[in-house]
């Protein structure tokens, strides 16, 4: 077993990523792929394939069925290699940092470089967390594939956050710039600084206006963050908030529950160091904001989670 992604990337052989893949793709009809049916498609020798499929197993990217019959799936380990391997083969990052720069209970994070040389950091996503994993058309979608559903829900969180990354940023707001997603992956530009937490800014009032500007921002295209609180927000060069996959539309059912919720701990927040919220306009522009959500709605129709 080894000790993360980088490493066990690193590790593999083109052969044993097109097993990987192949295991993958016939995650479509099977929850364990028969080890027989990986070998009939892969069209490398039989023990070449057997091989290759022992060495997935030993670093942890495959879990073994053996009854009733000898079966494979792949972990959420092998999820990250395969969308490694694919942002690395359509040149959209070069290396990463060996450990991860962040570890949470929805995602791990690494930094690391495109081949332009721009710093990224590319979060793997850990839970399904996003608040369309309960909608019609998403469930539709998967309703065949019941024993995927944790894979399904983790890549629907990372392409909510990808969507609600690329809009708000495109609107103007102080967010990290999209760059691409994949699977479960979400690949961004790299912010500096430190949480809002943490922060040892002495002019709140700068990092209170940015986050605010970040809130409006949002909310005239229709999205609510969903989780805002000091743990989301960076400062460096500005305020910038992130993590957005539970972001929800404004026109929710429970929308003004959670821009409420998000205010108020913000709010909280910058009370102490003397710095008032507008809370009452923010959640008046409720009213006046676009229909994002809708939208998100139809790109999950054009999806293809496998």
């Amino acid at each position: 077993m080894l000790r993360d992604v980088v490493e066990g990337y690193g590790k593999l052989t083109k052969r044993d990523l097109r097993v990987l893949r192949l295991i993958e793709v016939g995650h479509r009809r099977y929850e364990y792929v028969p080890e027989e049916l990986v070998v009939d498609w892969a069209r490398y020798r039989k023990e070449e394939v057997v091989q290759s499929i022992k060495r997935l197993h030993y670093y942890g990217f495959l879990r073994r069925n053996v009854a009733p019959y000898r079966g494979w799936k792949i972990t959420t380990h092998g999820y990250d290699v395969l969308a490694l391997h694919t942002l690395v083969q359509r040149r959209k990052i070069l290396s990463l940092s060996p450990t991860p720069v962040g570890v949470g209970k929805e995602s791990v994070v690494y930094a690391g470089v495109t081949p332009s040389g721009f710093k990224v950091a590319l979060k793997f996503h850990r839970g399904g967390v996003s608040v369309f994993r309960y909608e019609r058309p998403f469930l539709r979608k998967v309703s065949k594939y019941r024993h995927l559903a944790d894979v399904f829900e983790t890549r629907l969180s990372a392409l909510a956050e990808y969507f609600a990354l690329s809009k708000v940023f495109e609107a103007g707001g102080w967010v990290p710039e999209p760059i691409a997603y994949n699977r479960h992956v979400v690949l961004m530009s790299y912010v500096e600084g430190v949480e809002l937490y943490r922060s040892a800014e002495e002019d709140m009032r700068k990092i209170a206006d940015d986050v605010v500007h970040t809130i409006s921002t949002a909310l005239r295209i229709g999205i609510i963050h969903g989780d805002l609180s000091p743990y989301n927000i960076i400062v460096g060069d500005r305020g910038y908030v992130i993590d957005w996959p539970q972001w929800v539309p404004t026109r929710h059912p429970k929308a003004e529950y959670y821009l409420r919720r998000d205010l108020a701990t913000i709010s909280a927040f910058f009370k102490k160091w003397g710095v008032e919220i507008p809370v009452e306009e923010l959640l008046l522009a409720v009213g006046e904001s676009g229909d994002s959500g809708e939208q998100f709605l139809s790109e999950i129709y054009k999806q293809d989670f496998l």
